[in-house]
C-alpha cells in the first residue's frame, strides 16, 4: 500500500509540474503574438507589374462596299454572316442605262478617229514629198553651188589640158619623123646586113669544109656542123628581111594613129575654148536651184500646218477615249465585286433602291460591310502613365467575356503618336468631369477564332515589367516623407520608440514595393502612422503575381 501511494503522489506531482509549465509556455506564446500583432515580415517574391484595359474586339481590316455607277440595285447575292472571297460577284447594278451611253461614246470616238487617221496619212504622204523635193532641192543647189564655184577653173584646166595633148601630139609625131622611125629603119637595115654577112660566111665555110673532106683533111661531122651553121644563118637572114618588111607596116600605123591623135587634141581644144559659155549658164541653173528650194521649204511648213491639226484631233480622241473609258468602267462596276475575303455583317440596302455612285461630289451608297476576319485586333484607350510604359510588339494576355474559359494573346501592333482627349472609359462610363488624357492602343491577336465576333468586349493585360525573387513589402508597410523611402522597425521596450530606416526601392505594382536596400528578408516592421488627409478609396494600378 505504501509503494501505490508513492506512486500516485509521483504521478500527481509530475501532471501538476506539467500543467504549470503548459501555462508558462501559453502565456509566453501569447505575449509574443500579441508582440508581433500589426507586423509585417520582409518576404521574396516575384513582382509583376501590368497594364489592365478593356476594350472591343474589331476586324483589323473591314469597309463598306459602294457602287461607282449610279442606279437601281438589280439583284443582291449575298446576306449577312455569308463567307465572301476576293472578287467574288455579290450585287449589280441595272446596267441598261450605261451600256446606252458606252455605244455612244464608242460612236463619237470612232468618228474623231478616223478624222485622225485620215489626217495623218495625207500628213505623212505630204511630208514624204515636201522631204525627198527639199532633199533634192538642197542637193542641187549644192552641186550647183560647187559646180558654179569651180566652172571657171575646169574650164581654164579643161583648155590647158587640151592644149597641153595638142602640143603633145605635135611632139610625138616629130619625134616619130626625126628620131624614132629613122632608128628603128637604120637598126632593121643593119639586122639585115648583118645576117647577109653570116650567111656568106656560113655558106664559104661550108664549100671550103666539103673541099677539104673531099681531100680527106676533115672529118664528115665537121661537115655536117657546117651544113647545120649554113642553114641557121640562112633563116637569121630570111627572119631577117621579113622584120624589115613589118617595120615598116608598123612604123606606118604608129604614123598615123599619131596624126589622129593631133587632130582629137584639136578638137579638144577647140570644145575646151567653146565651153567658155557654160559659166554663164551654171550661174542661171543656180539661181533656178535656190527658186526651188526656197519653194520645197515652203512645201514642208504646210506639213506642219496639218500636224497641228492631227494634234488637235488627237485631243479630241484622247478626251473621248477618257470618257469612254470611264463609261465603260462605270459599266463594269455595275458588278459590283467584293475587295477581299471575308464575312458579310451588314446589309445596308435591299434590291430594288437607287444607290449613288462614289465620285468626287458624293460619298456614294454603302451597300454593304465586309470584314476580314483572319485578322483581329482590340482597340484600348490608355492613360498616359501607363501608355509610356508600353512598346510596340510587347505580348498581351486577351480575356473575352464570352468565352471566359479560353485564353488569347496578342501584341502591341500601334500606339497612336497622338492623345485623345476624353471624358469617358472604353465602355462609355463616365470617369471624371474633365478630360483624361489617353492614347489609342492597337493589340493585335496572335490568332483568329472564328467564334470571335466584332463587339465583343475584351480584357487585356500587358507584362510591362517582371521582378523574380525580391524582397518585398506591402504598399502601406512603405513610408515617405522629404528624404525619401523609409520603413519602422517596432520599439524593443513598451516606452521605447518605432525605429526608422532608409531603405532604397524598386519596382511598385501599386499592391507591393520591391525593397533593394536597407532591410533583409523575413525583418519584421511595422505599419507607418499615417500623417496626410483622410483616404477615401484606392486604385491600384496593377496585380502582383
Amino acid at each position: 500500500m505504501k509503494k501505490t501511494a508513492l506512486i500516485i503522489a509521483g504521478l500527481l506531482v509530475l501532471v501538476c509540474g506539467g500543467g504549470y509549465m503548459g501555462s508558462r509556455m501559453m502565456a509566453a506564446r501569447a505575449a509574443a503574438t500579441k508582440k508581433d500583432e500589426g507586423l509585417m515580415a520582409v518576404a521574396r517574391e516575384t513582382l509583376v507589374n501590368r497594364v489592365v484595359e478593356t476594350g472591343t474586339i474589331d476586324a483589323v481590316k473591314t469597309v463598306e462596299v459602294k457602287s461607282r455607277a449610279s442606279g437601281r440595285l438589280k439583284k443582291l447575292y449575298v446576306q449577312e454572316g455569308d463567307i465572301v472571297k476576293a472578287g467574288q460577284l455579290i450585287a449589280e447594278i441595272d446596267p441598261q442605262e450605261t451600256e446606252l451611253k458606252v455605244r455612244q461614246d464608242r460612236a463619237q470616238l470612232r468618228g474623231a478617229s478616223s478624222n485622225v487617221t485620215r489626217t495623218s496619212i495625207e500628213m505623212d504622204q505630204r511630208r514624204v514629198t515636201a522631204r525627198e523635193n527639199l532633199k533634192q532641192a538642197e542637193i542641187r543647189v549644192s552641186q550647183l553651188q560647187s559646180e558654179l564655184r569651180i566652172q571657171p577653173t575646169l574650164t581654164n584646166a579643161s583648155v590647158r589640158v587640151a592644149t597641153a595633148a595638142l602640143d603633145s601630139a605635135r611632139k610625138e609625131i616629130e619625134r616619130l619623123d626625126k628620131t624614132a622611125h629613122p632608128n628603128q629603119r637604120v637598126a632593121s637595115e643593119t639586122a639585115v646586113r648583118e645576117a647577109q654577112a653570116n650567111f656568106d660566111n656560113a655558106k664559104s665555110e661550108a664549100e671550103r669544109q666539103a673541099e677539104l673532106l673531099q681531100q680527106g683533111y676533115v672529118s664528115q661531122k665537121i661537115v655536117e656542123n657546117t651544113k647545120l651553121s649554113l642553114e641557121l644563118a640562112r633563116v637569121r637572114l630570111q627572119q631577117a628581111n621579113e622584120n624589115a618588111s613589118r617595120l615598116e607596116t608598123q612604123l606606118r600605123i604608129e604614123r598615123q594613129r599619131a596624126e589622129d591623135d593631133l587632130q582629137r587634141s584639136q578638137a579638144e581644144l577647140d570644145r575646151a575654148k567653146a565651153n567658155g559659155i557654160q559659166d554663164v549658164l551654171k550661174r542661171k541653173e543656180y539661181e533656178n536651184a535656190l527658186a526651188d528650194l526656197s519653194k520645197a521649204r515652203v512645201a514642208l511648213r504646210d506639213v506642219e500646218v496639218l500636224a497641228q491639226s492631227r494634234i488637235a484631233g488627237q485631243s479630241s480622241v484622247d478626251q473621248l477615249q477618257s470618257v469612254l473609258d470611264d463609261t465603260l468602267r462605270q459599266l463594269s462596276e455595275t458588278q459590283i465585286r467584293s475587295p477581299l475575303d471575308g464575312v458579310v455583317t451588314k446589309q445596308l440596302v435591299q434590291e430594288g433602291e437607287l444607290v449613288a455612285s462614289l465620285s468626287a461630289f458624293s460619298s456614294g451608297t454603302p451597300i454593304l460591310r465586309i470584314e476580314d476576319r483572319t485578322a483581329l485586333r482590340v482597340m484600348l484607350s490608355i492613360n498616359e502613365i501607363d501608355t509610356a510604359k508600353l512598346r510596340v510588339g510587347m505580348k498581351a494576355e486577351i480575356a473575352v467575356d464570352a468565352f471566359p474559359a479560353d485564353n488569347f494573346t496578342g501584341s502591341v501592333r500601334r500606339i497612336a503618336p497622338a492623345s485623345v482627349a476624353v471624358g469617358l472609359t472604353a465602355t462609355g462610363t463616365p470617369v471624371s468631369t474633365e478630360a483624361v488624357v489617353k492614347y489609342e492602343v492597337e493589340i493585335w491577336l496572335d490568332k483568329s477564332d472564328p467564334r470571335l465576333r466584332s463587339g465583343m468586349s475584351a480584357k487585356c493585360s500587358l507584362e510591362v515589367a517582371r521582378r523574380d525573387k525580391v524582397l518585398t513589402l506591402p504598399t502601406e508597410y512603405v513610408g515617405k516623407d522629404d528624404k525619401g523611402r523609409f520603413v519602422e522597425f517596432p520599439a524593443k521596450t513598451p516606452t521605447g520608440k518605432p525605429e526608422q530606416r532608409r531603405i532604397k526601392t524598386g519596382l511598385e505594382t501599386g499592391a507591393k514595393i520591391e525593397i533593394l536596400e536597407g532591410v533583409k528578408e523575413g525583418d519584421k516592421v511595422a505599419r507607418p502612422k499615417f500623417t496626410g488627409p483622410a483616404r477615401q478609396g484606392f486604385m491600384q494600378a496593377g496585380r502582383e503575381e
